[in-house]
């Protein structure tokens, strides 16, 4: 079975920048820009998914408007000159689509993108992992990214989520010692 997994890659130092994603789940993506004939997915879930990303990149529905990322509060750690957007859909069939842009990062570096939930909002249960100390605070970090020479991320991600509305935080996480370096508050979106 094709296994379309790329963190190992990552995780020795790939940098991923300006990329279309689609994230099917922890440890689980594909690279749209590298895919090869042959790469679509068995799982019918995982096809029909990848479908409706590929539509919506060749005839892109409007963003919402771009939600800045700002230095966290006292949880967190501040890089000067550290600043970030999102951009995304309100709704999006299969998860949620939602486009990344960084700057001024640490350069050639490693960064944990996450989705954070509160068990008190929506979507919290449909998160992958329980807040080590927090278990009914539930994450998922989706992706690994590193940064270019420049400090700069930018990519677009299908995340495949579970059906249902979302009310989460969007953290950027360091790898050295997992601070939140970059954040937005809560945010809502569907999953259709």
């Amino acid at each position: 079975m094709k296994k379309f997994i790329l963190l190992g890659g990552l995780l020795l130092g790939r940098a991923l920048f300006a990329h279309d994603i689609i994230v099917f789940g922890k440890n689980d993506f594909l690279l749209l820009d590298s895919e090869k004939p042959g790469a679509t997915p068995v799982d019918a879930t995982k096809a029909t998914f990848l479908a409706a990303v590929k539509t919506d990149l060749a005839h892109p529905a409007p963003f919402a408007a771009p939600f800045k990322l700002s230095a966290p509060p006292e949880w967190g750690k501040t890089i000067a000159g550290a600043v970030g957007q999102i951009e995304f859909h309100g709704k999006f069939s299969g998860g949620f689509f939602v486009r990344v842009t960084l700057e001024g990062l640490a350069a050639d570096h490693h960064y944990i993108l996450t989705l954070n939930g509160n068990p008190k909002l929506a979507g919290n249960e449909r998160l992958a992992d329980p807040v080590p100390g927090l278990p009914a605070e539930r994450y998922f970090d989706f992706l690994t990214a590193t940064t270019d020479a420049h400090g700069h991320y930018e990519a677009t991600f299908a995340i495949a989520l579970l059906p249902g509305p979302y009310d989460v935080r969007f953290y950027v996480k360091d790898t050295t010692d997992f601070k939140i370096v970059l954040y937005h508050d809560y945010f809502k979106f569907a999953v259709e």
